[in-house]
């Protein structure tokens, strides 16, 4: 267990590297039918990303507008003009994303919530796999389209906010990650998905996967790739490290 958490962590840059990192940035496009159906295509493009590692806190520069700035975290998500001025704020989101109303439309609020939410796990994984009381278990390994891949189930703690509490991940002989399996909140517990992770970009020393598609899963574990549920595009990856402690 511990072997192939170790492993995973390894080949995306090591504990050390990551844990030395203040805040992950990127330029990020989100789309998919979890937003069209819920009257929003491609919320999200070639917005100015900032992820901080330490709590949930999402910077989105570009969103709704490309001069507004709209910020998840936790308890509170607003957006503001470029000049700071508040437009819209929604104070414990998500009490009020799981109404009924969430099953038909989404307002832009609460695509900053799930824009934020979907962020901070994709983007700072790691953080949370090292996080107290989070739990792991390792499986029986599997093969998925020819390749023999390691699977490790994770459980986060409850003080995690986040879409999706119980994942399994799917590392290649390296411990490079290529998919996260799980039953998203977003549809009901009925569903499987598989979030494929593909086209990692390496930089100072770090792994990240730039691209990732949600695709329904049929028994066995196939992925239904015809039309993605939703997908991330990441792009200019990087990294703000902690100040040196003097």
């Amino acid at each position: 267990m511990a072997d192939l958490l170790d492993r995973i962590l390894l080949a995306h840059g090591g504990v050390r590297r990551w844990e030395g990192v203040n805040q992950v940035l990127a330029r990020v496009s989100m789309g998919g039918a979890e937003f069209t159906t819920r009257l929003h295509v491609n919320p999200l493009r070639d917005a100015e990303v900032t992820v901080s590692t330490a709590s949930p806190d999402v910077t989105i520069c570009g969103y709704p507008g490309p001069d507004d700035v709209a910020r998840f975290q936790p308890n509170r998500v607003s957006i503001e003009s470029s000049d700071g001025t508040l437009l819209q704020e929604r104070t414990a989101p998500g009490v009020t994303f799981h109404s009924v109303r969430h099953w038909l439309w989404w307002d832009q609020l609460d695509v900053t919530y799930y824009c934020g939410l979907s962020l901070w796990q994709a983007m700072c994984l790691p953080f949370m796999l090292l996080r107290s009381g989070t739990e792991v278990e390792e499986l029986e390994p599997v093969t998925l389209d020819g390749e023999r891949l390691r699977r490790l189930r994770v459980v986060l703690p409850a003080d995690i906010p986040t879409l999706v509490t119980d994942l399994i991940l799917h590392a290649d002989a390296t411990g490079l990650l290529r998919r996260l399996d799980y039953s998203p909140g977003l549809y009901g517990s009925w569903i499987r998905v598989a979030q494929v992770l593909e086209e990692p970009e390496f930089f100072d020393g770090f792994v990240h996967a730039t691209r990732r598609h949600v695709h329904a899963c049929v028994p066995g574990g196939y992925a239904i790739r015809a039309m993605p549920l939703g997908w991330i595009y990441l792009d200019d990856i990087g990294v703000a490290r902690r100040a040196a402690v003097k």
